[in-house]
């Protein structure tokens, strides 16, 4: 493992990076409901406080509402009682309080769990937190599983599905690449990953693990493909320590885990309906779901915590004022959690939401699952014009070199590409939209052909150049290559090698035959202060079920004066279905 792996949830207000869910200082708008009346409500008694589920524009405890219908859409899934019956889901984690009483009759019995504590092969009837500070998987799982009409806490996304745990996140856990690639195995459906690299570096992903991927996305479900589910990161803004505690801007692509096409990689959303301000943006990323805020401003996430007032997220001893952290009101043993967020949030509401698709038809592939949830997604923030870079934006004194050169857009508005899917590094294809997704599923008959992968064969690639990357300047340095292979894309990767004294000041763009582009790495970025690009894999996901022959551009360009480089080489490599 040659970068630390997050796990957790960041509240990043400009300048100011926050990376304890449990903040000080709530400030509570209403009064929350008395046990007595929530008891009556949908039967399950936090229901109503799950704003993702169903947004009513509810504050739950925040000082600001949210927007009535920004949530996933699923009631007309389960009134047809589809609720993830018989989906097996493993959730990689910090470990799951297998007993909470609002997910043990959806957690698996047998040898199903993992726990990284143990000797190898690991498997395990529990996977229980272990350290002090392993609350989050217990929260993730509620999301994803929470029992339903049991007059308890609140409900999961698929509240009839099976959960196992793997404690691989835990501070107990001494994290292994074996290890990492042992938590990517197994007789699962789902696998929900909340946690990532560091994206204030780039590497190239570690060859056995994503062997496994591939391994999984191949064999698993009798051939259909488990689904990898993965929290894209909370690095909108990231504090860069070998720049003396800077604050820089985070891209998904910079976390070598996500830079494959077997992992869905999950933005995450506030409750009022734009993107939450710490979810990272990435030309990696497909699909965003409903992850939060801090819960005092905006609305956070309602789920499951571990049990007791002297562990997890909601404490006696808190110094927050919001009442129901602190194990008053309706949550009198601290049972619940109504300050989750980030896109440890949003993934496993996608992994809920798979879940349904899966039983409500069971012979999908994991291609499918991608492919109808981009079909189905609603565009959010539609009028989103482009924009420059926010640092600058809103602190121009502070940030002056952050200015983009004149004439260049630091981010581009919602691009529609030449099969006609939206997309946005904010947002991938928008937000998952349930009852559509599972309606399609229902009726769907598969237009993806046989997979294929390219392979960064030698007439995708552009070697021995050396192309002059100028100055601060909006025109930057282009090359060209043309492409005869016809894949009907699903996803490209990108290899480039650029001499540079400082990669963090660069832009990278990516323009298909169809004239789509993609802005695949954003100028005066969090990679400040790093030599070289040295071939590390980028993933873009903008030209889905577009054609990849014909003429591609890449474009570099140098977002601050003072250095210039080289572009020496350049590779795609195209996965999709041999047209």
């Amino acid at each position: 493992m040659r970068k630390s792996l997050w796990l957790g949830f960041s509240f990043l207000v400009l300048t100011v990076l926050f990376t304890n869910c449990g903040r000080q200082g709530f400030v509570v708008s209403s009064p929350p409901q008395s046990s007595e009346l929530l008891l009556s409500n949908f039967e399950d008694p936090l229901l109503d406080y799950q704003w993702h589920l169903t947004n009513t524009g509810q504050k739950v405890f925040s000082l600001n509402p949210g927007t009535p219908g920004n949530d996933i859409n699923l009631r007309s899934t389960w009134s047809q009682e589809i609720y993830g019956k018989g989906i097996r889901i493993l959730v990689s984690d910090d470990g799951i309080e297998s007993a909470h009483e609002d997910l043990a009759e959806n957690f698996m019995s047998g040898i199903n769990s993992k726990d990284y504590s143990k000797p190898s092969p690991f498997l395990n009837s529990f996977a229980e937190p272990i350290a002090v500070g392993d609350n989050h998987g217990t929260s993730v799982a509620g999301l994803i599983a929470a029992v339903g009409w049991n007059h308890l806490g609140g409900r999961g996304v698929a509240p009839k599905a099976k959960i196992a745990s793997a404690n691989f996140m835990s501070d107990s856990v001494n994290r292994t690449n074996d290890k990492m690639v042992d938590q990517a195995k197994g007789n699962y459906d789902i696998f929900n990953q909340s946690w990532g690299e560091g994206q204030d570096t780039i590497e190239e992903i570690e060859s056995t693990y994503k062997s496994q991927l591939v391994y999984g996305v191949t064999n698993y479900r009798s051939g259909k493909g488990a689904v990898y589910v993965k929290a894209g990161g909370n690095s909108f803004l990231i504090e860069v320590a070998r720049l003396k505690n800077k604050i820089a801007l985070g891209n998904a692509n910079f976390d070598s885990s996500n830079s494959t096409p077997y992992t869905i990689n999950v933005g995450a959303l506030a409750a009022h309906s734009v993107a939450a301000t710490y979810s990272t943006p990435g030309a990696n990323l497909w699909i965003t779901a409903p992850g939060g805020e801090d819960g005092a401003d905006r609305p956070a996430m309602m789920t499951t915590d571990r049990t007791g007032c002297d562990q997890g997220y909601s404490v006696s001893s808190a110094a927050s004022r919001l009442a129901f952290q602190k194990g008053e009101d309706s949550n009198r043993a601290c049972k619940y959690n109504s300050v989750f967020n980030g896109t440890s949030s949003a993934a496993p509401v996608v992994s809920g939401a798979i879940a349904l698709l899966l039983e409500a038809n069971p012979n999908l592939t994991w291609r499918d699952v991608k492919y109808i949830l981009a079909k189905t997604a609603i565009q959010v923030h539609s009028n989103l014009a482009p924009f420059e870079n926010v640092l600058y934006r809103n602190s121009p004194a502070d940030y002056a070199h952050y200015k983009s050169p004149l004439g260049y857009l630091y981010e581009q508005a919602w691009v529609t590409n030449g099969a006609q899917f939206k997309f946005h590094n904010w947002y991938g294809f928008g937000r998952i939209n349930v009852d559509a997704a599972v309606a399609l599923a229902k009726n769907y008959f598969s237009p993806l052909g046989l997979l294929t992968e390219t392979n960064w064969h030698s007439s995708h690639q552009r070697p021995g150049l050396s192309v002059a990357i100028p100055d601060y300047n909006s025109t930057g340095a282009s090359d060209k290559m043309n492409v005869s292979t016809n894949i009907k894309i699903e996803a490209v990767q990108l290899r480039l090698k650029v001499n540079h004294e400082n990669i963090g000041t660069l832009a990278v763009e990516l323009t298909s035959p169809a004239g789509t582009k993609s802005i695949v790495v954003n100028m005066n970025n969090a990679l400040e202060g790093i030599q070289n690009y040295s071939n590390e894999t980028l993933l873009i996901n903008a030209y889905y079920q577009e054609s990849s022959q014909g003429e591609w551009t890449l474009r570099v360009i140098d977002g601050r004066s003072g250095t210039t480089g080289t572009l020496t080489e350049w590779s795609l490599n195209f996965i999709g279905a041999q047209q």
